[in-house]
């Protein structure tokens, strides 16, 4: 009988380290309710108006929050042409020219926009499919806190640190603001996730009984250590690697050295097919009394994906990206 074989890599790694130390990464991120106050139309308060908690010290280059904006928040539609996208430092006080950083009023953080999952720049032009995704990126100095509010100087009449007018490519439209109102707060401390990597059993080709359905399985857990008090909230999202396009909840895209095809790795957690890129809560944590060690329960699974399989071996691989409130 034919038979599969797949080492499912699930590898994390400390906070300061982030992905350059192996083939998979941990960051920090931050997803936050969007603020109850109001703001101007067509405008979004990105990580709301009041206090978030990020890390103190972290490696350069860490994401150490992050907000989404849904294209139905910005246009009301699953897509949203955009055109003329301007980036300005501290919030309204000077344009940026190059690079998609852009400077903000508390030291040690920089924030950057992703369009489509692509850190945007200057003049950038695109139709938006995905949430627009908001980043708080570490510089390397500690992180001291204070107001993001922007500073509305001498170059621009908004606060907005990012800008972009809506409507056809060609024909310009309505001006969407994006702005950055929240006070940070920094905490010394964050959770680690220990790195590891799966493997499945292998499986006969003829436990598969068409494209959806799974065979064989491996349980596995994802452990968190050593979180800090203090965070409001402490959250993590299962991130899959690689660009191969999936079809099933769950999925991970097939990784270098899959040889088979037709069949797919699949996460599940509690039964369903795992959620990748969203925030989920650690609901276990507490403020006040953290425990050193919190452990979350998944699997995984064959997933057939052809009409046809070939035998050989396949594997995915995913990162864990935490967040903090």
């Amino acid at each position: 009988m034919n038979r599969y074989f797949s080492a499912l890599r699930c590898a994390w790694t400390v906070i300061a380290r982030q992905s350059r130390t192996r083939r998979t990464g941990f960051g920090v991120a931050a997803v936050l309710l969007m603020s109850t106050l109001s703001s101007p139309a067509f405008a979004a308060y990105v990580f709301g108006q009041g206090t978030i908690n990020v890390p103190s010290t972290v490696a350069p280059g860490t994401v150490v929050a992050r907000d989404y904006v849904t294209t139905q928040t910005i246009c009301g539609s699953t897509q949203c042409p955009s055109q003329r996208l301007e980036l300005w430092d501290y919030g309204g006080n000077d344009r940026v020219t190059s690079g998609s950083d852009v400077k903000t009023n508390v030291k040690g953080l920089t924030t950057r926009m992703l369009i489509n999952g692509q850190p945007a720049v200057t003049g950038y032009t695109a139709v938006i499919t995905r949430p627009v995704e908001i980043q708080l990126v570490a510089t390397g100095e500690t992180i001291t806190g204070g107001s993001l509010k922007g500073l509305s100087g001498t170059s621009s009449s908004s606060p907005a640190y990012f800008t972009f007018n809506l409507g056809n490519i060609t024909g310009g439209g309505p001006f969407y603001q994006f702005f950055l109102a929240a006070t940070v707060q920094a905490i010394a401390g964050t959770c680690t996730v220990p790195g590891q990597s799966v493997t499945l059993p292998g499986v006969s080709s003829t436990k598969f009984a068409g494209p959806g359905t799974p065979a064989g399985g491996q349980s596995f857990s994802i452990q968190f250590t050593g979180c800090p008090a203090g965070f409001n909230r402490v959250g993590y999202t299962l991130q899959p690697l690689g660009s191969a396009a999936t079809q099933y909840a769950g999925e991970l895209p097939l990784s270098a050295g899959s040889t088979a095809t037709g069949v797919g790795i699949q996460v599940m957690s509690g039964g369903s097919a795992a959620t990748f890129n969203t925030s989920l809560p650690l609901s276990a944590y507490s403020k006040t009394a953290p425990s050193n060690l919190y452990s979350l329960p998944f699997s995984a699974r064959y997933i057939q994906t052809g009409s046809t399989i070939t035998p050989g071996t396949v594997n995915g691989q995913m990162q864990v990206l935490m967040d903090y409130q």
